[in-house]
């Protein structure tokens, strides 16, 4: 595709996206445009076709700062890679700065100079698709704030956000300009609920820093220091808070002992680290949702007896590491061991539990002892799914 055709397309898709969010948003918003790039978006875990083209640098923090606010010539110099461009490219505005439209540019991770491979082309101006901004939870069909759902990646973001603050009920804050105490620079967001920060580098008592949102109920800290992080509160409660996910922990104490203090409310919980994932403590009786990934657990910990959904996903454990871990877990709904190197000895461990889904994609449990778990319990969803060359000719599944 040629460079103007394919500037010509994105232009007319970021303006009808503009035309679009104004008939849902209550703002005004401005005639300018200012542009949101994200690069690599597509799963691309599959062998690249012939004549596709792959960028894995496009996937990095440092890409996304630099394209999170730009001009359309930008726009178009980093899609358009000599006839080369993504197989696909979503268009919506996602808010305004009070002077300029926000319009989110979310782009495939394959790049083709083969224009029968885009996508959209029913749409008339392959590979852009227009969408609309996301929809506030309950949405009654009535005009709603294009700022419901809010990122801050730079200070003249915070500075704009003091004004619509109110209007916030899902915040995301994309840099660790206002860790180190300037946290509390943010403005109040009395109706913000999920608070996710994904450039975190909050050192001790780094909870204390969210009890000032009397709303939140899922906090998502993404840590860049791990080295400095506690969890610890200062004695605070966040009484609202039930889904917490925390990742890149340390492999040492960081303060696990002190959630069922800070959060008495919590349901749902995702850890983990690159290394080895420090539990040192009980997990809360409240919990029905447990996610833990690393290589391997360190530190002794317990986890609930009863959960509706546990995810292990520990690259360097054994069966023995897995059969202690839970070893105090009495029932449980969804077990996904994705990843996890354990072999057929596992099995026995598992068939105490009347479980509605089983996940062992990724684990050395064979084929044959796969079916045979299936066979003997054929209520369970199993994954992957069994071989049918695996099951013998009197197995009423066989054909």
């Amino acid at each position: 595709m040629d460079r103007e055709v394919f500037a010509a397309r994105f232009a007319a898709s970021a303006r009808a996206a503009q035309e679009f969010a104004q008939t849902l948003v209550s703002e005004e918003l401005p005639e300018p445009l200012v542009f949101r790039v994200r690069l690599n978006q597509s799963y691309d875990g599959h062998a690249p076709k012939l004549g596709e083209l792959r960028f894995p640098e496009d996937g990095t923090q440092r890409r996304a700062v630099a394209l999170s606010r730009c001009d359309a010539e930008t726009v178009v110099a980093e899609l358009w890679r000599d006839h080369y461009i993504p197989e696909w490219v979503n268009v919506a505005v996602v808010g305004e700065t009070g002077v300029a439209t926000v319009v989110e540019v979310v782009c495939c991770g394959r790049f083709t100079n083969d224009d029968s491979r885009l996508y959209h082309r029913e749409e008339g101006a392959p590979p852009f698709h227009v969408l609309g901004p996301a929809l506030p939870p309950g949405h009654d069909g009535t005009p709603f704030s294009i700022h419901t759902r809010t990122e801050c990646w730079d200070r003249s973001g915070w500075e704009h956000l003091a004004s619509v603050s109110n209007r916030v009920w899902s915040f995301s804050l994309m840099t660790e300009e206002f860790d180190g105490g300037l946290l509390s620079a943010l403005p109040d967001m009395p109706g913000v609920e999920i608070f996710e920060h994904r450039a975190c580098s909050l050192g001790a008592a780094a909870l204390s820093a969210f009890l000032r949102f009397p709303r939140l109920r899922v906090l998502r800290l993404h840590l860049t220091q791990p080295s400095v992080f506690h969890a610890g509160a200062l004695g605070g409660t966040l009484n609202a808070l039930t889904d917490l996910t925390i990742t890149d922990l340390p492999p040492r104490p960081w303060g696990q002992e002190t959630l069922p203090e800070v959060a008495p409310q919590l349901t749902h919980v995702r850890l983990s680290a690159p290394e080895a994932l420090w539990l040192d403590a009980a997990f809360s009786p409240s919990l029905s949702t447990v996610s833990l990934t690393a290589a391997n657990v360190a530190g002794s910990t317990r986890l609930p007896a009863k959960l509706d959904s546990l995810t292990i996903r520990l690259t360097s454990a054994t069966d023995e590491d897995l059969a202690k871990l839970i070893d105090g877990v009495t029932h449980v709904r969804s077990l996904s061991l994705r990843g996890t190197p354990v072999t057929d000895a596992i099995i026995p461990l598992l068939e105490r539990y009347d479980l509605d889904h089983l996940d062992l994609v990724d684990t050395e449990v064979t084929a044959t002892t796969l079916s045979r778990f299936h066979a003997d319990h054929p209520k369970t969803s199993v994954l992957p799914r069994p071989d049918p060359s695996s099951r013998g000719p009197d197995d009423p599944r066989y054909r």
